[in-house]
């Protein structure tokens, strides 16, 4: 009873994070699709793609992926202890720590700027006046890694405490700033795409103001104090240095694949952009949910020394994952053109913005599942504290990346620049797989794959009925509300196959999916913050 009641937290928690997800990646929606409006695929919207990447990928990589990796396990292993005392004067220190080398950092960025943009975006040189105005954008923007990397610490604080709901939400916020600034003063500005990096700073002030009467709440009073020889601050700052490639290694090669996308064809790089958020809105709905949910529970397990409970945990996340992500690539592979031009054709983004942008989201479908699946392993290396072996794969999946990017960007363009990332993904999945069954035992594969097996068997029978009805869908001259229309109506019907084909050919599966369904939607026994 006990484990199933920790099965049933988890996904309650889940639940948590998925809810103001959803609404963050609907707002986010509403942000690229202004943003494709008064930008397109031109030469301003590639410049403010690079401009944002740089200080985002630097958040990615010391705030939610290495920072986060490394501080929610040691918090949670001193939260056990039960001294109070000792848990806060850690959280304060860290807190400042943070605070100052994320400040350096954001000062080193914006006199470095040229040098970054020269190696994220080295052909934007050949393009006049794009490479100034990068360059002016990157500086602008720069200080969002601050605030952000800050709010990331209040996330990870707040999650270990099991309060997914709070820090969930902060994007919401992100997204609005973005949003009020481009309604209300992108129509009138001489470059619209400053206006939407004076949003993108707001937004990252207010995540981390929104998160602060919580962490007082939970007993957090930011008493001001630095002490990098604090016996836990270099626990966690031993775990973030390998950790830093380690836990960001989709979004380095994302940051890669912009970098040589940079060299194509214009509105290249902003194609990558566009379609990559549709992968994100799909990931988010549960994928990075879940995962977000997986690092305080395998922290838990890690310091209970608990190893049994952490690989049967794997396993039922593994499993669901592979139920919910098999359709949904599926639907993206059949429905990519109607889904970008539903959603973004219009204003500046025109049919040859459509095109580019769909044929790299067919190519990121086909990696989602494996994006899915690394994103429930890598938590249980970081909950182990082991960021090394991450690394390690990470160099290796890099490389993968890099060779075919430049092996497949001449015969499919900057769609074979996604296709390299989602085979890379593919290899980072299979190599973490096998090194952690090394490390805690086996997970159980026969156990998994069957399961999988028959998802992936059900969801290949939804696309190929939805691939037959597609010429009633993509229609490009239809009016917009039956273009919208239409792509609704396949969406549903591809979501009811796929329970009908899975409840066909495993149907105690179908059972278990809905059970897991249920037991999500249940309250939980405490209330969220």
């Amino acid at each position: 009873m006990e484990r199933e009641e920790d099965r049933r937290r988890l996904l309650r928690s889940t639940a948590s994070v998925a809810a103001p997800t959803l609404a963050s990646r609907l707002l986010g929606y509403v942000r690229d699709l202004l943003q494709a409006y008064f930008l397109g695929t031109s030469h301003s919207a590639d410049a403010f793609t690079i401009a944002f990447t740089i200080p985002n990928l630097f958040r990615r990589l010391t705030g939610e992926g290495a920072m986060t990796s490394a501080f929610v396990p040691t918090f949670t292993e001193v939260k056990a202890k039960g001294d109070r005392r000792e848990l806060w004067a850690f959280g304060n220190v860290f807190f400042y720590d943070l605070a100052l080398v994320m400040g350096v950092a954001t000062v080193l960025g914006i006199l470095f700027a040229p040098e970054l943009v020269k190696v994220i975006a080295h052909g934007f040189k050949t393009t006049e006046g794009k490479w100034a105005q990068t360059i002016a954008m990157t500086r602008l923007m720069f200080p969002y890694l601050f605030f952000i990397s800050l709010a990331a610490l209040a996330s990870a604080v707040l999650n270990s405490f099991r309060r997914f709901f709070v820090p969930a939400s902060t994007p919401i916020l992100f997204n609005v700033a973005v949003i009020a600034s481009a309604a209300l003063l992108a129509r009138g500005a001489q470059d619209p795409a400053r206006v939407f990096c004076w949003g993108v700073l707001a937004g990252g002030v207010l995540q981390l103001l929104y998160q602060v009467p919580f962490l007082w709440k939970e007993g957090m009073r930011f008493t001001p104090g630095l002490s990098f020889r604090h016996p836990e601050v270099r626990r966690v700052a031993g775990l973030m240095v390998p950790g830093v490639l380690g836990a960001g290694v989709y979004q380095v090669n994302f940051a890669l694949s912009r970098m040589i996308a940079s060299s194509l064809e214009r509105g290249s790089t902003s194609a990558l952009y566009y379609s990559s958020r549709i992968e994100e809105l799909t990931l988010g709905l549960f994928s990075i949910a879940l995962s977000v949910a997986l690092l305080p529970a395998f922290s838990e397990h890690a310091a209970a020394r608990d190893i049994p409970e952490m690989k049967k945990t794997l396993g039922f996340s593994l499993k669901l994952t592979s139920f919910v992500t098999f359709p949904a690539a599926a639907g993206l592979v059949v429905l990519s053109r109607p889904i970008i031009r539903v959603l973004f054709e219009r204003g500046m983004f025109d049919r040859e913005s459509t095109s580019l942008s769909s044929a790299c989201l067919l190519f990121f479908a086909m990696g989602l599942p494996f994006i899915s699946g690394v994103k429930m392993i890598a938590p249980a290396f970081f909950s182990l504290k082991d960021t090394r072996t991450p690394v390690i794969v990470g160099v290796v999946v890099m490389a993968v990346n890099v060779a075919l990017s430049f092996a497949l960007r001449g015969p499919l363009r900057v769609g074979g620049i996604a296709l390299a990332l989602s085979l890379s993904q593919v290899v980072n999945f299979a190599a973490l797989f096998v090194l952690l069954e090394k490390k805690i035992g086996a997970v159980g594969k026969r156990a998994l794959a069957a399961p999988a097996i028959k998802a992936l068997a059900a969801a290949a029978l939804m696309a190929g009925v939805l691939r037959v009805m597609r010429p009633l869908v993509d229609v490009a001259s239809a009016p917009f509300l039956r273009q919208a229309g239409g792509l609704a109506g396949a969406i549903a019907l591809g979501i009811a196959l796929y329970g009908v084909f899975l409840r066909l050919l495993s149907p105690g599966d179908a059972k278990d999916l809905a059970a897991a369904v249920r037991h999500a939607a249940r309250p939980a026994g405490r209330k969220e913050a």
